[in-house]
């Protein structure tokens, strides 16, 4: 999910290479590993049966692993965005980028359908239907940030907090009617439970034969288009308006340093204080407001328990206010220490990073399932149909993160060494 366009992309027009600012890559770094502690624990977790971020099923420990997991997303859009407006001032045209950005999401939306999706099923089954998942709608939103690129710079900001702002005006919607039927009755395999969709009760007629489009755009659903059944997770909106907002405020990214950071604090500290506001009061912005019930401490934790799929405004500002002031508190870090290097390392080669660590992560289960008396074969499934009792709890979740990082770290190194001598367009695309 690398949101560097480098300059081996513009064989025609080469340019000199931008300088990397060191806070961008060590915070896409660390959250690409708390996305891989995501990823174990949905392969290792004895508790994987359950809705982690649900006060009424979950421990504090697992609510909290999970709420920093949410972060994850939020940060590959953002800073794709705001990569995209480094690489535009370091030199580039937009004809170049826009290009670019379009290849790149083609290619990212290819990647989704076929080496990702065999990486979770360990299989070559093809069940009908397509899903639009993290890394397609990643593509999806390069493609259209490629023609808004060419509006002026407040502009681009207005659509973004427009989209943002706007996007739970479009909540009203019909159940989840055509999802996948072992979905009905499991946990979805990004973390919140489909029922709780499902409960859902119909509250409008839709949008007609453009109800596919509200599908694509806001929704967590099943539809259909042009004859193909396809399956919505990561919807359009808003994640659109992240990476067109990242790209939006780059150019606070080019101010002097002290000045840079005293704005990212800045813009992170109002998202914060906006959602506290919004969801303190139930007011707009989220479908499912918080609800208090003093006689369960967890229920302060479900503060947090904001709308993912999909996605609400008080999702979206409960997640990019950390990023944001991580940024801001980051860019004091000139030389990265050796915890910080490894962070780097994964934040240089994160689309690599990504399609590696779920190959190795299944590889481990296969391995862990054996070991533990289950058929190699039975691990050969996404992780809703792995054996019921296989698994760990969380500190073994933990060290097994802990592992995958380990064998993954020299690999992303090799793979940068590679990247950074070879003069392929091909691998830029990684």
């Amino acid at each position: 999910m690398s949101n560097t366009i480098s300059p081996e992309n513009s064989v025609e027009h080469p340019v000199p290479k931008r300088e990397r600012l060191p806070s961008i890559d060590i915070l896409r770094g660390f959250v690409m590993a708390i996305m891989a502690l995501d990823h174990v624990r949905d392969y290792f977790s004895i508790d994987r049966g359950i809705s982690w971020m649900d006060p009424e099923q979950s421990r504090a420990e697992l609510m909290v692993t999970r709420w920093f997991a949410q972060l994850c997303a939020p940060a590959f859009f953002l800073l794709a965005g705001m990569g995209v407006f480094l690489s535009l001032s370091g030199g580039k045209s937009k004809r170049t980028i826009a290009g670019f950005l379009i290849k790149r999401g083609l290619f990212l939306i290819l990647l989704d359908l076929t080496l990702v999706r065999i990486a979770w099923d360990f299989n070559f089954r093809y069940d009908g239907g397509l899903w639009f998942i993290v890394l397609t709608c990643l593509g999806a939103s390069m493609i259209v940030l490629a023609g808004l690129i060419y509006l002026p710079n407040f502009w681009i900001i207005v659509v973004s907090l427009v989209i943002i702002g706007g996007c739970n005006l479009l909540d009203p919607r019909p159940a989840v009617e055509k999802a996948p039927a072992e979905l009905k009755t499991a946990e979805d395999p990004l973390g919140d439970e489909v029922k709780e969709d499902l409960d859902i009760p119909k509250t409008d007629e839709g949008w007609g034969r453009f109800e596919p489009l509200r599908t694509l755009l806001h929704s967590r659903a099943g539809d259909t288009l042009f004859g193909i059944d396809f399956y919505v997770t990561y919807s359009l909106f808003p994640w659109l308006g992240i990476m067109s907002l990242g790209y939006g405020i780059g150019p606070v990214l080019k101010m002097e340093s002290s000045r840079r950071r005293r704005r990212l604090f800045l813009i992170g500290l109002s998202f914060l204080v906006t959602f506290v506001v919004l969801r303190y009061f139930r007011l707009y912005g989220d479908p499912r407001p918080w609800d208090p019930h003093p006689e369960n401490p967890l229920t302060y934790l479900a503060f947090f328990r904001t709308k993912k799929y999909p996605t609400s405004l008080q999702h979206v500002l409960l997640t990019l206010a950390p990023l944001l002031l991580a940024l801001a508190m980051l860019d004091r870090i000139k030389t990265p220490n050796a915890i910080g290097r490894w962070f780097v390392q994964f934040g240089r080669a994160p689309l690599f990073f990504y399609l590696l660590h779920i190959y190795v992560l299944h590889a481990l289960a296969v391995l862990v399932g054996w070991a533990q008396g289950y058929k190699p074969t039975d691990m050969l499934e996404l992780y809703l149909k792995l054996p019921e009792n296989f698994g760990f709890g969380l500190p073994g979740v933990f060290l097994v993160w802990l592992v995958v990082l380990a064998i993954c770290f020299p690999i992303c190194l090799w793979f940068d060494r590679v990247k950074r001598r070879s003069k392929s367009v091909w691998l830029s695309y990684l």
